[in-house]
């Protein structure tokens, strides 16, 4: 077809099918150079170390546009500033479990390896590595879930509401009742206890359709074997649970494994703040609530000021409609000139008022609807947090870890004080021997038992303690989003207050126009 292009004929199938046997040659300029800049590209690649070999962690063939976002938006903010030291983490928002040290940018392109490290012109570099995480789950303005009543509601004798619950990543179009709902939240609690994951919504389709995407943004949700089976299998949901043999234990890891190279003496510090932490989600729970009651305020002050500006609106409007005499001399019934083009700007300021009533109220509903919705996803993530923080304060095993300590070094030591006085009664009858070995033995199957359990609460604890340094982490990256919201919210103001300016202005030339000489009216 090219070539029929640059032969000036039809680059049709048709062309093609009836010049088969003699279809002219294409000429191809610079192909042999684009082919040697292109191998002089990949061996570039192949200088810097980086394994060309190894598939892209989001293919450009995925028919999941979520995944080309997270694509797009993780290649474009790649250095993600956040803890003090934040380990190297992977697509799951876990630190990744590479032994080789994560290697930082600063302003200025160099290039340092490290915790740390310091440039050569002595200048300490910040030790953030940078977050390899799919960049899609701190856009909490993106939503793959749209959720609808059902037409016909379900159930033989108590009915119920069905939702049609879609999924664009998923392709997938299921119906569920509110108890799925809640049943798969409380799956999520008590499969990751130690998580941040949304919390169900009263019922409402508006709710769950915030709480679905909120799942289906976090990889680690994303990707579990039930919430798959949640958005996509179309059988009732309850049937699903009982024959699909799916893990609902809680998740079991290697907390080492977890932490990767993180210090656990980082991670130890971290926890170790947790009631100072746990005082800053309350204050942002505080914070959010406020500036979202504060838009709502706003929202309905917009509102009814929409409204007196068409009452007003109404009372500038005047009919044409001639006016009829019934009494008095009809002289002074007949309007002047002055008289009728008063009445006509004052219908032009009539509609100024009008356009600016409706700019008024469409400014209250984006707010209500954008912008304080946008800060109630923000204001989930704190709830989300808050509970993942009561849940770890209920499941904490210091205490019984130091009880368990106490306990088995006090039976070390009685056991110890027997072998020594055994040691010391070797002369003496077996009878008196007898009751010190069985106190013995006794004693070293609760030192056994003890340092099991110990072992055991120790394991948990650090489990607890490496997916609260994770979490607290991932919990301080969705600030980012608020860029998101406030050049929204500025953007919307700067348009709505463009708008508006701009029909004061057009008033203000009617207004200019009203006739100003007392006189005309009478005459």
């Amino acid at each position: 077809m090219a070539a029929l292009a640059q032969k000036n004929m039809s680059p049709s199938i048709e062309s093609v099918a009836f010049h088969k046997d003699d279809l002219p040659e294409p000429d191809l300029k610079g192909v042999e150079s684009l082919a040697s800049e292109i191998q002089t590209e990949g061996s570039k690649l192949d200088d810097t170390g980086q394994d060309t070999s190894q598939p892209s962690a989001y293919p450009d063939n995925s028919d999941d546009p979520w995944f080309r976002t997270a694509k797009s938006s993780s290649a474009a903010a790649a250095p993600v500033t956040g803890m003090a030291s934040m380990s190297l983490l992977d697509n799951d928002g876990m630190p990744s479990s590479s032994s080789q040290p994560a290697s930082y940018s600063n302003t200025n392109g160099e290039r340092t390896a490290g915790r740390g490290s310091v440039s050569s012109g002595s200048v300490l570099q910040s030790t953030i590595p940078s977050i390899n995480m799919e960049g899609v789950q701190w856009q909490l303005d993106l939503e793959d879930v749209s959720i609808k009543e059902a037409a016909e509601r379900g159930g033989i004798v108590f009915k119920h509401t069905n939702y049609e619950v879609s999924t664009r990543s998923f392709t997938a179009m299921v119906v569920r009742r509110y108890n799925d709902f809640f049943w798969i939240s409380n799956y999520l609690v008590k499969r990751y206890p130690y998580r941040m994951h949304p919390n169900i919504p009263p019922k409402g389709f508006p709710g769950l359709t915030r709480f679905s995407s909120a799942i289906l943004r976090i990889p680690f949700l994303r990707r579990d074997a039930l919430v798959i089976q949640f958005f996509t299998n179309t059988d009732e949901f309850s049937r699903v649970v009982k024959v699909g043999n799916l893990d609902t234990d809680s998740e079991e890891i290697d907390p080492k494994e977890e932490a990767g190279n993180t210090p656990w003496t980082e991670i130890k510090q971290t926890y170790s703040g947790f009631d100072d932490f746990y005082g800053q989600v309350i204050k942002d729970e505080e914070k959010y609530r406020t500036q979202i009651t504060a838009l709502e305020k706003i929202a309905r002050y917009k509102q009814a000021i929409g409204d007196e500006l068409c009452a007003y609106s109404d009372t500038l409007h005047l009919s044409n409609t001639p006016i009829e005499s019934k009494t008095g001399s009809p002289k002074f019934l007949v309007q002047s000139k002055a008289k009728r083009a008063l009445n006509m700007n004052l219908n032009e300021l009539s509609m100024v008022f009008s356009d600016v009533s409706l700019l008024a109220k469409s400014q209250g509903e984006v707010m209500k609807t954008i912008s304080a919705e946008y800060l109630r996803r923000l204001y989930d993530v704190v709830i989300s947090m808050k509970l993942m923080m009561d849940r770890m304060r209920l499941m904490d095993k210091s205490k019984e870890i130091q009880r368990v300590s106490e306990r088995n070094h006090t039976n070390r030591k009685s056991l110890a004080q027997l072998n020594n006085d055994l040691s010391g009664n070797g002369t003496g009858s077996i009878r008196e021997q007898q009751p010190d070995r069985a106190s013995i033995e006794r004693l070293e199957r609760l030192v056994k038992d003890d340092t099991d359990e110990l072992q055991k609460l120790e394991t948990e604890q650090q489990c607890m303690e490496v997916r609260f340094y994770q979490e607290l982490a991932r919990y301080k990256c969705y600030e980012s989003f608020l860029q998101t919201h406030y050049h929204r919210l500025m953007e919307d103001q700067i348009k709505h207050h463009t708008l508006v300016l701009n029909a004061w202005k057009q008033a203000l030339v009617n207004a200019d126009n009203l006739p100003t000489n007392p006189l005309d009216f009478i005459s």
